[in-house]
């Protein structure tokens, strides 16, 4: 089933947000008691049912500063209202009614249990008067009208006013065509009194008083209207209210009104996707003493950024009832014929009603007669396409109460920081807008019978809204072609050729050039060159030396290249490529000049990351490396902690640089970047694929050293998987090569991997066996960290084997061996013995102390890594132990966060001691 409905034979749940929020269990007022638990339940419930991220509602429940439990405040939040609403249904039923989606949460609503989709079911239900009398009935007051400012100031929420306001339009129209104002004005009325400001509304209260015999009444609105706008933001009415007036006295025959200009090109009658996007811009509203200015409805070529203006126009063009302009600059035109300025003064003062030859010559004139002209109106402006901030400044009107519209390549820094603009950039499409962008345009019968086909088109296509459209017209043309066909076309499609039109302005390459010929030739090098980066982004120390030039001269190509959104800053100081944009720089990189470039690039990362492991972990195994390319500039951590946090950040690049080599015959480069990603955070399924590629490099190498390291490594990948036997048959033969070859120190870690996966199975007699051969190994090589190592695995052999006595002793050395390296790893690891010994012994409280010691040493340095999930999992044993279940679920709610990607095997084992908790 997946889903239920919020209302069964047993339990009906009914949710109100259309004024205070209140919810009904049974016919019954549910009392939901602290104010974090409305918040949290407010926020999911105006989304209407789509998901939640849990950063939205943590920024929801504590704004800016929120605390460093928030995360689990969100769980036990989520987990209270649960036991709230439906006492009788388990957390973890999948039937529940406020279910995990992606990183978030949603709840699984419908028009009968929330009035909000009640409200948009009679609204979409047709041209009939009555039901828009039911939808605003619904309304109670302003959305969430009792919870704290900050829910209500959210997008969201503001959007959903508007669609009130929307309504209420509605229906008066459709009471003044049907004659039936008497039985509407009520409802009409109530939302004009909650939304003083809204013209267009008050022009239809007036109109519906007119219609109904009460001139007087309609007149005293205007008088009103009239006050507000001049007091609160020092305008006079817009015309359809000068309109409705100047029909109301009978004064049809006065002077002519000036011209409204309508211009706004059709709206996408298949718009989809964009609703985050859409909210936050339907929720801007000019101010009363100046324009708004919208820059940065930026983005890169063909990501819908004309589609989001035009369709936002069309959505707010009621607010504006001096009526629209709409000028395309073509800024990046690939004529290069870009309108000048002068030229759109021409065009927007003929639009207001300015006779031709009293527009003035100079480019100057020009913009002190347009400012003029719209002095007063309130009118919205979209100038689409626009070059640089010189290209649009003299176009700006400076009237209180208009709203301008930029679009942009650029991004109009200039515009943000001069006319304090807002900047809304675009990203791709996620899978759910794409996959509905399709929907709209395929319909969603076609779409929905084929959902692995659909999946497999967005991913071509990069969730890029131009490449989307261009495949679905070509599906479109082909109504009896499958799209898994199309998929398949796609997949084997080379590069760009899959997206091209006869008409340049939807074909991906040709939009592609418009941004790329206006690059300086620096910028147009740097980015040619950056498609042999493997991703999934670069920094600009990675990138000067993927191109041979210098940092400085790298950082600006790269601002250059972010400006006009042929790379997006993913996060400060990380670039990213949008795959089609990839392809289209590989189109026009010369295959020599790759691959140099492809060297440098795997030099940089190598040297780079050989630096930050050994300075991370000193006693890692070092690999041997040779001088880098000309032009290469390696990266140096100054200490552990900036070590650990370079390879945190390059891991994926790392990983997918390994792919790079190896497909590129750079061995050697194979199995030393798998080296440098060792002990990191990496899936079981992704480390093992790296160990195998790498354990074929080095058979091909013949490296006898190198193959012993990586079948060890693949030991331990397929032990965290379970697979003991696999993983004991590559831990023997590795050790066999480390015998042959009398390497002591490969041979202590072999032996103590054996010891591991034998406890896996439940032998602690052949762990304890085989980690003291290793302590045997260890003692004469005079290796403190190696000693260490055995002592670490005969402790935790003895202690699983009530040998407690002996357990105690191997912590206590553990613990002078530590002193001597300086080492709070191996304390760490020491405390875990000993905690593991005081819990077996029924010693709970002390274990207590024991493990949170071990985490608070470890915590800062290596709290990624799965061994850790060990501790938690023993803190959270310890905790049910000592009585106390909430502080066990804790634990354990963190020993998965860490394994689940790590160690399936530990990870299911933790996940059934979770579920065995009441």
């Amino acid at each position: 089933m997946g889903e239920r409905a919020l209302h069964s034979a047993a339990v009906t749940i009914r949710f109100e947000v259309l004024g205070p929020l209140r919810v009904r269990r049974d016919g019954r007022d549910v009392e939901l008691g602290k104010s974090q638990l409305r918040v949290l339940l407010g926020a999911l419930l105006v989304a209407g049912g789509r998901p939640v991220t849990v950063t939205e509602l943590i920024d929801v429940t504590w704004g800016d500063a929120p605390p460093e439990t928030a995360l689990n405040g969100i769980q036990r939040n989520v987990n209270f209202l649960r036991r709230l609403l439906e006492p009788g249904l388990a957390p973890r039923d999948p039937g529940h009614w406020l279910v995990h989606s992606g990183n978030g949460y949603r709840i699984a609503v419908t028009e009968e249990n929330l009035d909000l989709l009640r409200f948009r079911e009679l609204t979409r239900q047709g041209a009939d008067a009555e039901r828009f009398t039911q939808a605003l009935r619904l309304w109670q007051g302003p959305v969430l009208a009792d919870l704290d400012a900050r829910i209500r100031e959210l997008p969201v929420v503001v959007g959903l006013d508007r669609e009130y306001q929307e309504a209420a339009r509605r229906l008066a129209d459709l009471a003044l065509e049907a004659g039936a104002a008497d039985r509407v004005l009520p409802v009409v009325r109530q939302a004009a009194d909650r939304h003083p400001m809204d013209e267009a509304l008050q022009a239809r209260v007036m109109s519906l008083l007119a219609a109904a015999g009460r001139q007087g009444e309609a007149l005293d609105v205007y008088r009103r209207a009239t006050e507000r706008l001049a007091d609160e933001l020092g305008v006079r009415p817009g015309s359809e209210l000068r309109d409705v007036h100047r029909k109301l006295l009978s004064q049809d025959a006065e002077e002519p009104a000036p011209p409204r200009p309508a211009q706004l090109p059709p709206d996408l009658a298949v718009f989809a996707g964009r609703e985050a996007e859409l909210a936050d811009v339907l929720a801007v509203r000019p101010t009363g003493t100046s324009p708004v200015v919208i820059s940065a409805i930026g983005g890169m070529a063909g990501i819908g950024k004309t589609t989001l203006a035009v369709h936002w126009a069309h959505r707010v063009a009621a607010r504006f009832p001096d009526g629209q302009l709409y000028l395309n600059l073509r800024g990046f035109d690939p004529s290069g014929r870009t309108m000048e300025p002068g030229d759109a003064l021409v065009r927007m003062l003929g639009a207001l009603g300015v006779p031709e030859s009293r527009i003035p010559a100079g480019r100057g004139a020009k913009a002190a007669l347009f400012r003029s002209s719209i002095w007063g109106r309130r009118m919205l402006v979209v100038l689409d396409n626009v070059r640089d901030e010189q290209h649009v400044r003299d176009l700006l009107p400076a009237s209180p109460g208009c709203l301008v519209i930029v679009t942009s390549r650029n991004s109009l820094a200039g515009l943000i920081a001069a006319e304090g603009a807002t900047a809304v950039t675009l990203d791709v499409l996620d899978g759910e807008e794409a996959c509905a962008f399709l929907a709209r345009r395929l319909g969603a019968r076609r779409v929905d019978a084929e959902p692995e086909a659909v999946a497999a088109i967005v991913a071509c296509c990069g969730g890029l809204p131009l490449a989307l459209a261009v495949v679905a017209a070509r599906a479109a043309l082909r109504p009896r072609q499958s799209l898994l066909d199309i998929a398949n076309e796609l997949r084997s499609s080379r590069g760009l050729d899959a997206f091209v039109s006869p008409d340049p302005s939807v074909s991906a390459r040709a939009v592609f050039s418009w941004s790329y010929t206006e690059l300086s030739p620096a910028a147009a090098r740097l980015f040619r060159t950056l498609a042999i980066h493997p991703g999934p982004d670069v920094t600009a120390p990675a990138a000067a030396s993927l191109a041979g030039i210098g940092l400085d001269e790298a950082v600006t190509a790269l601002a250059e290249l972010t400006t006009g959104n042929l790379l997006g800053e993913t996060t400060p100081g990380r670039f990213q490529f949008h795959d089609l944009l990839r392809a289209y720089a590989g189109e026009l990189l010369d295959p020599g000049a790759a691959g140099e470039a492809r060297q440098r690039m795997l030099d940089h990362y190598l040297h780079s990351a050989g630096h930050a492991k050994l300075a991370m972990l000193p006693d890692a195994v070092p690999v041997p490396l040779g001088p880098p390319a000309a032009g290469v500039i390696p990266e140096r951590a100054a200490g552990p902690d900036e070590a650990l946090a370079w390879l945190r950040a390059e891991l994926w690049v790392l990983i997918e640089a390994v792919g790079v080599a190896g497909a590129h015959g750079y061995d050697q480069y194979v199995w030393k970047l798998t080296w440098s990603t060792s002990r990191m955070s990496v899936p079981v399924e992704t480390e093992a694929h790296l160990l195998t590629m790498s354990l074929a490099a080095a058979e091909r190498l013949g490296d006898d050293t190198v193959i012993a390291r990586m079948l060890h490594g693949l030991s331990i990948a397929t032990y965290r998987v379970n697979r003991l036997d696999e993983a004991m048959r590559y831990s023997l033969r590795s050790l066999e090569l480390a015998e042959r070859h009398d390497n002591g120190p490969a041979q202590i870690r072999l032996l103590v991997t054996l010891g591991q996966i034998h406890e896996r199975g439940e032998r602690f007699d052949l762990l304890t066996e085989y980690a003291a051969r290793a302590l045997a190994i260890a003692l004469p090589s005079g290796e403190p960290a190696l000693e260490s190592l055995a002592r670490a695995s005969l402790g935790w052999g003895y202690a699983n084997t009530g040998a407690y006595e002996q357990a105690f002793e191997q912590g206590r050395l553990m613990m002078e061996l530590a002193e001597k390296l300086d080492s709070r790893r191996d304390r760490g690891t020491a405390f875990q013995i000993i905690g593991l010994c005081h819990l077996r012994l029924g010693e709970h409280h002390t274990a207590i102390a024991c493990f949170r010691e071990s985490l608070d040493l470890v915590h800062d340095i290596d709290e990624e890594l799965g061994e850790w999930a060990v501790v938690w999992t023993l803190l959270g044993d310890a905790y049910l132990a000592s009585g106390d279940p909430d502080a066990a679920r804790w634990s354990w709610r963190e020993a998965v966060t860490i394994a689940e990607e790590l160690d399936p095997w530990m990870t299911d084992r933790i996940r059934a001691k979770l579920n065995s908790l009441p």
